[in-house]
């Protein structure tokens, strides 16, 4: 069954491309306020307070958010030297093995996040100038690795939608 016809495919599809919205729209507020800042800064003398900590959690969000639409889309890098040399069953397959290995990396990250988030809330961590708490950022990046686990778990069993033998 192609990916296009799959419910599970299309429904992750659709939450994979929400949560690419949520990191385009978190990239646009974050160009905004660094322009702010570099304004205030060079013109004002006065840059914006705790640019650098909105800075650190909004590229957390945007790779986290960004990395299963990627992932969904075929967008991951490929060493294509030796990988366009491999017949087409062999390049199936070692595709196959490492979305497996990824999805159990990604899982690992996601569990260790979880167990790491749960520490820093009850060391009460938080940013630097804003005192913004880190623990939900960790739950954030957990659910987006979870995420993208399942992308890779759902791009070993579900083939591509161009998915035809190389000539």
């Amino acid at each position: 069954m192609p990916f296009k016809d799959n419910r599970f495919a299309r429904a992750t599809d659709s939450v994979v491309t929400f949560m690419a919205y949520i990191a385009s729209v978190v990239l646009m507020l974050l160009m905004f306020i660094t322009t702010a800042d570099v304004v205030g800064r060079y013109f004002f003398n006065e840059p914006l307070t705790g640019v650098f900590d909105l800075t650190h959690f909004a590229v957390l969000i945007m790779v986290f958010f960004g990395l299963a639409h990627c992932g969904i889309r075929g967008g991951h890098v490929v060493i294509e030297l030796l990988y366009d040399r491999l017949n087409y069953a062999v390049a199936k397959v070692l595709d196959r093995i490492i979305n497996l290995v990824g999805a159990g990396l990604f899982l690992l990250i996601a569990w260790r996040t979880v167990i790491q988030s749960f520490d820093v809330m009850e060391f009460k961590e938080s940013s630097q100038l804003l005192l913004i708490p880190w623990y939900p950022f960790y739950w954030l990046v957990a659910f987006g690795s979870v995420v993208f686990a399942g992308v890779m778990v759902m791009r070993i069993f579900i083939p591509e939608q161009n998915d035809e033998p190389r000539e």
